[in-house]
């Protein structure tokens, strides 16, 4: 996966023209912290009220995806749901992070990151957060990312 793919570009253009509020978590997050290898998928956190929703399906309009009214109300089945890109690249939408059970989507807003990507800004999870939400997702990759990110972590507090 390629950061600056066109199509990626082109979704959080999207987001952000809609004023979605909404934060990188995943395998792309870990990425842009510590350069760990991409997934095959993005996971985008969003902040889960109607009128976030309404922002989201303007978006995925924008994108060319289609209007989607259902977004509006519809039941993200265990806290997310799955779209595709025109480049076949999944993006889950989730509106609830596991290991981060105990924060709200503001205070993990609050303390996201920015990467600024070709001019489009893109917020994502915090490194704390992230390590915390990996933890809990305990899966072998997310251990990998989670020594990776510990590493950076341990690097940035030393300087």
């Amino acid at each position: 996966m390629d950061i600056f793919d066109e199509e990626l570009l082109k979704l959080w253009r999207n987001l952000n023209e809609s004023q979605v509020e909404y934060i990188l978590v995943g395998d792309f997050a870990s990425h842009l912290h510590a350069k760990t290898g991409f997934g095959t998928r993005i996971e985008i956190w969003l902040k889960d009220t109607i009128s976030n929703r309404k922002k989201l399906r303007k978006a995925f309009k924008n994108y060319g995806h289609g209007d989607f009214a259902g977004i509006e109300k519809m039941q993200f089945v265990a806290g997310w749901t799955t779209f595709r890109l025109e480049n076949a690249l999944e993006v889950d939408i989730i509106t609830q992070l596991k290991g981060l059970e105990d924060s709200s989507f503001d205070e993990a807003f609050n303390l996201a990151s920015k990467a600024d990507i070709l001019y489009v800004n893109v917020p994502f999870l915090h490194i704390n957060q992230l390590i915390q939400a990996k933890k809990a997702a305990n899966r072998p990759k997310d251990q990998i990312d989670v020594m990776a990110l510990e590493r950076i972590k341990k690097l940035r507090e030393e300087e």
